[in-house]
């Protein structure tokens, strides 16, 4: 059977698949880029993320759990609104193909789903946006009355942690790995790659993800990776 034939669940990394992130790179092996990228250069502290970024290469954070909570307190330290965060969510850019191909996945009877390691109010506006069925956001900023932003909620959901909540998931809906898809772009889905029954790189410009998934497509047009879902019988 071809294993497209037996996919139930497709689930999207947000960050470079659903959104387009445009206008920046990262090279290493251990950073992907997203969201995050682009908060902070609307911030005005790209500075920031780079020195943050630098610590978490070198190790000095023990996971990316601790990098994004201090991400959080600099965000935090540097003012942050709730105004200024939702006019940047609202302004970003869908990926091209991104509303058509959810549409057209749905009417072929297909469940779909996000597992990001960004922020779960752009989540949810996808999901409003595009129809998700099941979203998974690793960070919640949480504003005060004055507007402020006063806490976050992390979630493990990102790199390794991936896996958990993709198999979480999955099983709430008695679905095997193997039923289901997952569309990524950056060495954070690597562990997941491994886990789906058909694993698809999407947008990548790193060898060593795209050496680590079932097919790739390099065209910047989600629509492409509809020939490998067809309708369900």
């Amino acid at each position: 059977m071809d294993i497209s034939q037996k996919i139930k669940l497709i689930f999207f990394d947000m960050d470079g698949v659903l959104v387009d992130i445009v206008g920046y790179t990262e090279n290493g092996k251990k950073v992907a880029i997203s969201t995050w990228n682009t908060l902070f250069d609307h911030t005005g502290i790209y500075h920031e993320h780079e020195r943050l970024k630098e610590l978490f290469i070198k190790g000095s954070f023990p996971s990316y759990m601790e990098w994004t909570n201090e991400a959080c307190r600099t965000l935090q330290k540097n003012g942050l609104t709730r105004d200024k965060f939702i006019e940047f969510i609202n302004k970003r850019p869908l990926m091209n193909g991104a509303k058509e191909t959810l549409q057209e996945l749905k009417k072929r009877g297909y469940k779909t789903a996000v597992i990001t390691g960004s922020f779960k109010t752009l989540a949810e506006r996808m999901q409003k946006l595009l129809g998700l069925d099941y979203v998974i956001a690793h960070c919640e900023l949480i504003f005060n009355e004055n507007e402020n932003l006063k806490e976050w909620k992390l979630i493990p959901c990102d790199y390794e942690g991936k896996i958990e909540y993709f198999n979480r998931q999955a099983k709430e809906l008695n679905l095997k790995p193997s039923d289901c898809a997952y569309v990524g772009d950056e060495v954070n889905d690597m562990p997941i790659f491994r886990e789906a029954g058909l694993s698809i790189a999407f947008n990548c410009y790193k060898e060593e993800v795209k050496k680590a998934t079932n097919l790739v497509i390099d065209k910047k047009d989600l629509r492409k990776i509809l020939q490998y879902f067809p309708p369900k019988s």
